[in-house]
């Protein structure tokens, strides 16, 4: 048996969940064969960790400026992915055939479902975003008439696998629940696992050196997306006017003269130990960072990448399930970071809780492991007979 992972390395969160279940497998499964595919950042950070890892084509391309998330330009980069999409799966077929993979796990790739179907191989795609007509609603004709043809396309992506996993809470707790379709041919295929991060909260210390400074801390988790840097020029103003606070920024900007109550951290591989020991976490709407803070209980404030609907979806339930504050990246220039950080302070004791009572829930559900005990016995039904 083995199991082969097919991860995006288009944000960090795909390789977070791959991780995760990774651990869960070796430790459940130790004679299961895993093999892990993926590029650029993703493959160096799981290469690192010591995972078996082999490099895959890059599928697409996301395209953002000044905050946002740049729909037209994304498609015109990407336009001849649809025709370039053969060879990719026949990559993906040799990768298979070579493992002797019994089980493909698919996580933000195309390609690997439908080199899967080509060998009859089980395949399991995993996913916090099942509808992708709500990118293109706000732009012109000709965008939305792709956005048609683009949702259809990826509603045949996902109902060639056999299940959907969505690592979320189950309803009515999903985050990512206005990201989702109520195509009935999707829904039936569809999974809630819990959140799928690489820790149990009980295990997580906080980071010795951000508790030592006596301060209260507010992580920042941040990225190095250039057209985020708005957002981080707007955490320097807001520790300019709270110097009481140590605020603990994980990012690749730099800053001339930051303020002396700033600390940028590089290339950290582990956020889990910042945001523990943190008051508050400052960060963007992505799914997997929601999923780590709300498994920590750790109250936050949202800044969603700008026309990044999946985002500003998540922020805006986040908002709703009480755990958090959200702020636009129209409103940085007037403040509202600062506002945001007093607004959440006042009522802390409210957002505390609720991030708590989801904190309870992720170690209920036990996500990680579950799931790799799912993918074992999907990988097992080739071969028992």
């Amino acid at each position: 048996m083995a199991i082969y992972f097919s991860i995006s390395s288009e944000g960090f969160g795909h390789s977070s969940r791959a991780l995760a279940l990774a651990t869960h497998l070796q430790t459940q499964c130790p004679h299961q064969a895993l093999l892990l595919g993926t590029y650029g950042i993703a493959l160096a950070r799981l290469q690192g960790l010591g995972l078996p890892c082999v490099e895959v084509p890059q599928e697409v391309r996301f395209v953002g400026r000044e905050g946002g998330f740049d729909v037209a330009q994304t498609i015109l980069q990407n336009q001849g992915v649809a025709l370039g999409m053969a060879p990719l799966v026949q990559q993906e077929v040799e990768v298979m055939k070579q493992c002797g993979a019994t089980l493909v796990v698919a996580d933000g790739r195309m390609s690997p479902v439908l080199a899967a179907a080509q060998l009859d191989l089980p395949c399991l795609v995993l996913t916090n975003q099942s509808a992708f007509y709500p990118f293109f609603e706000q732009d012109s004709a000709m965008l939305k008439l792709l956005g048609l043809s683009f949702d259809w396309l990826m509603k045949l992506w996902l109902c060639s696998a056999e299940e959907i996993l969505i690592p979320d809470f189950p309803p009515p707790y999903s985050v990512c629940l206005p990201n989702l379709t109520h195509n009935p041919k999707v829904k039936k295929r569809t999974r809630f696992v819990g959140p799928l991060v690489g820790f149990e909260a009980d295990d997580v210390s906080p980071h010795p050196q951000l508790l030592a400074d006596g301060r209260p801390v507010i992580a920042v988790s941040l990225g190095g997306h250039s057209y985020r840097r708005p957002l981080f020029d707007a955490v320097l103003h807001t520790a300019q006017l709270h110097p009481q606070f140590r605020f603990d920024v994980l990012t690749p900007f730099e800053a001339e003269t930051p303020p002396d109550n700033v600390y940028l951290h590089r290339n950290v591989s582990d956020c889990a130990p910042y945001f523990m020991a943190a008051k508050v976490v400052i960060t963007q709407a992505g799914h997997s960072t929601a999923m780590e803070l709300l498994t920590l209980g750790k109250p936050c404030i949202v800044v969603p990448d700008a026309k990044q609907i999946e985002q500003e979806n998540n922020a805006l339930r986040l908002e709703e399930l009480g755990v958090a504050v959200r702020v636009d990246y129209g409103e940085l220039p007037h403040g509202r970071l600062t506002t945001a950080l007093e607004e959440l302070l006042h009522a802390y004791e409210r957002f505390e809780a609720m991030a708590m009572a989801f904190r309870a829930r992720a170690k209920a559900l036990q996500g990680a492991a579950s799931t790799a005990q799912l993918l074992a016995h999907y990988a097992q039904r080739l071969t028992v007979y």
